[in-house]
């Protein structure tokens, strides 16, 4: 499995095609185009159910949205009931059962979802009043069973330990911590003591509180008659009870004195995930909102936005850099600029982070820009309008944060409006960057010195360093001092000893491995064979056709994809097969090379940490000696990538240990390859590897 490292990460970059685009030529803006929709049918149930309904009869379907305006709601010790409550909400009814409130709707071709904040339904005009009467069945008789409840309480516990070790779900988790605060319902987290503690009970409190019909806004688009649709309406929907409302106040989020960098240690990460961010009050009714929109899409709002532009096709140093700022009318709202990066870039990264915002908030942006931002905006809104569900989106909106009935139909009148001075203004006032939170989830032992450097408007940027669940620590050790007297001689030496011996070793001229792992939905299977004579070929078969394969030698090597020889240079060969053992690279390595780095933490399992070369990091059990983990910097045609591999479930076969799990993340890619056989010294002719 040693190669399929680099192989792969070829496999999925050739799978992606890019484009450039030619941005020497700005488009004329021309006048914001008129926006018009119909105004609905509206009515109120005695229950407080406001509906409205709009007629389109461009296409024979239908669709109904249900919005409950609810608070925002704090779970606090038993938070993931929310979550429990959204999995089991819409699983049929008192009155049908999940199975066959499933099987109809699919029998139907339509859709129904629904949540603690509402419900959607989607069908063909003519199965419409059934697909609204199971729509309305679900909401006002759920049927909330114990052992439905068990199911998905489990389903959630385990979604938890699978998430334990990933580094961007502890970066969103502490982001979320650090930017709202413990006692806030945006703030809070949910964990396996938590879930714990919810019951079944607390399910029928929250539907109890919260779903309610004297908050909730229907809304009804497509081929229909208003009238007979109205009937239908009111026999349904009446059943559903009127509810006292719930609304509690929380403590408003508050941004740091000065800017300041908070960083979480994960030793795993092979990324770091990077956000910027501030607290600031806006909603849509605020008059800065559109200026406030012009100004995000220049400066992270896409991929021809600054940040992208900068650490992606200037710098090389992510996949893409974005910024957002989501407004909110229940609290404050957040703005955060964002990026996943290089270990060996993130001190960089960060502040080619700040010096865009900070650029943005000094100097007035080129009317060209400006346009062209404008125009692809409008563009962009225009075209959402296409889908009727568009429109019960922006009615429910406007009525729930009490916007003009002519907020959207002046939607691009407003924007077009926005000035140079207007985005300069409103950068200032929301991105705060001078009380902003950096807030940075790596491993600390590669990016911490370069961090605890940066400097902002010629002061060093304070550090504070937390755990995986957002509370404050003392710095972290990265790196164990390495007891007096181990070398990395010793610990190969004992790694060899570890898998099978210098003279099993010695007996082996050929290992071909045959694995399998599942990537974006499909089987893949892997055939890599390997030779004493530094021969390798690797096949990648994907339903039984061969996709990929790649063939090395002492002399020459290839790529071949879809039937298509692409030839390799000496240097791309000799990075696969090197100066070493091609089967076990530890057997003969020179260990003038090696130098031990220091001891780190794998996943709760301490190892020597042994740097091989200025691309590639071995990583050995300091109980065992067994190889553990593996680093490995490859340049491909998406930039320069940090691919790690994980080495698990180490099992014999002649004698010889072998890793059976083989666990790759490759950049955003995560991949477990599963060995399914093992074939030692068979004889290959020289053709096959030509």
């Amino acid at each position: 499995m040693k190669k399929i490292l680099c192989f792969l990460t070829l496999f999925i970059c050739g799978t992606s095609l890019f484009s450039q685009i030619d941005r020497s030529k700005q488009p004329i803006p021309g006048p914001s185009p008129e926006i018009k929709f119909k105004d609905p049918n509206e009515f109120k149930l005695n229950n407080g159910l406001t509906v409205l309904i709009i007629e389109d009869k461009k296409l024979p379907r239908v669709s109904a949205r249900l919005t409950t305006d609810i608070p925002m709601i704090y779970e606090g010790s038993k938070a993931g009931s929310l979550a429990i409550f959204n999995q089991m909400h819409g699983n049929g009814s008192k009155n049908i059962s999940k199975d066959d409130f499933e099987e109809e709707i699919d029998f139907l071709g339509a859709t129904i979802s629904l949540s603690i904040s509402g419900a959607f339904a989607s069908s063909l005009s003519r199965y419409f009043p059934r697909i609204l009467e199971l729509m309305s069945d679900g909401i006002i008789n759920p049927n909330f069973s114990q052992n439905e409840f068990e199911k998905e309480k489990e389903k959630l516990l385990e979604q938890i330990k699978a998430s334990e070790k990933d580094v961007e779900t502890v970066a969103r988790r502490v982001e979320n911590f650090l930017s709202y605060g413990a006692n806030h319902p945006y703030g809070e987290y949910v964990s396996k003591e938590t879930v714990e503690n919810v019951s079944l009970e607390d399910i029928k409190t929250i539907y109890d509180n919260y779903v309610t019909p004297n908050n909730s806004y229907l809304v009804i688009v497509g081929d229909i008659d208003y009238k007979k649709v109205k009937k239908e309406v009111e026999v349904l929907f009446s059943k559903w009870k009127l509810k006292d409302l719930l609304n509690k106040s929380f403590p408003e989020p508050l941004n740091p004195n000065e800017i300041e960098i908070n960083f979480v240690n994960m030793d795993n990460a092979v990324q770091s995930e990077i956000s910027l961010i501030n607290t600031a009050s806006l909603d849509k009714a605020n008059p800065d909102y559109f200026a406030v929109l012009v100004a995000n899409q220049i400066l992270g709002g896409g991929s021809e936005a600054r940040l992208h532009q900068n650490l992606r096709e200037g710098k090389g140093y992510t996949y893409g850099s974005y910024s957002v700022f989501n407004d909110s009318h229940k609290t404050k709202a957040r703005f955060r600029a964002f990026a996943s990066v290089r270990n060996s870039v993130t001190d960089s990264a960060i502040i080619e982070m700040i010096n865009e915002i900070d650029f943005l908030r000094k100097n007035p942006v080129k009317t060209e820009e400006l346009n062209l931002v404008k125009s692809k905006y409008a563009g962009a809104f225009v075209r959402t309008l296409e889908d009727p569900g568009t429109i019960a989106n922006f009615i429910i909106t406007t009525r729930t944060q009490k916007l003009p009935e002519s907020f959207y139909k002046d939607f691009l009148k407003n924007l077009n409006e926005v000035s140079v001075e207007d985005v300069q203004r409103v950068s200032k006032k929301y991105f705060t960057i001078d009380n902003a939170r950096i807030i940075i989830t790596g491993k600390g032992k590669e990016v911490m010195d370069g961090i605890e450097k940066i400097y902002f408007n010629k002061n060093s940027i304070p550090v504070k360093y937390f755990d995986k669940f957002g509370a404050e620590i003392a710095r972290p050790e990265f790196s164990k001092i390495i007891p007096e007297g181990i070398t990395s001689i010793d610990i190969i030496e004992n790694y060899i000893k570890a898998i099978g011996g210098k003279e099993r070793l010695s007996k082996i001229n050929s290992k071909e491995v045959i694995s399998e792992a599942m990537i974006q939905g499909m089987r893949l299977e892997v055939r890599n064979v390997e030779t004493l004579k530094k021969q390798m070929s690797m096949e990648i078969s994907m339903m039984g056709n061969l996709m990929q394969k790649q063939v090395v030698n002492d002399s020459i090597g290839y790529n071949e994809i879809q039937g298509k020889k692409i030839p390799m240079g000496k240097e791309d060969i000799y990075k696969i097969i090197g100066e070493e053992n091609i089967l076990f690279p530890e057997f003969n390595v020179n260990t003038s090379k090696l130098e031990l780095l220091g001891i780190v933490n794998i996943d709760g399992e301490e190892a020597y940490e042994i740097k091989w070369s200025e691309s590639k990091t071995n990583y050995y059990s300091i109980n065992s000696f067994l190889k553990i983990k593996s680093v490995e910097i490859i340049e491909s045609p998406e930039g320069t990538i940090s691919n790690e591999s994980f080495y698990t479930d180490y099992k014999e076969f002649g004698k010889i240990l072998f890793p059976h799990k083989l666990i790759q993340n490759m950049g955003p890619q995560k991949v477990e390859f599963f060995v399914k056989s093992i074939t030692l010294n068979k004889s290959y002719p020289e053709s096959f590897f030509r």
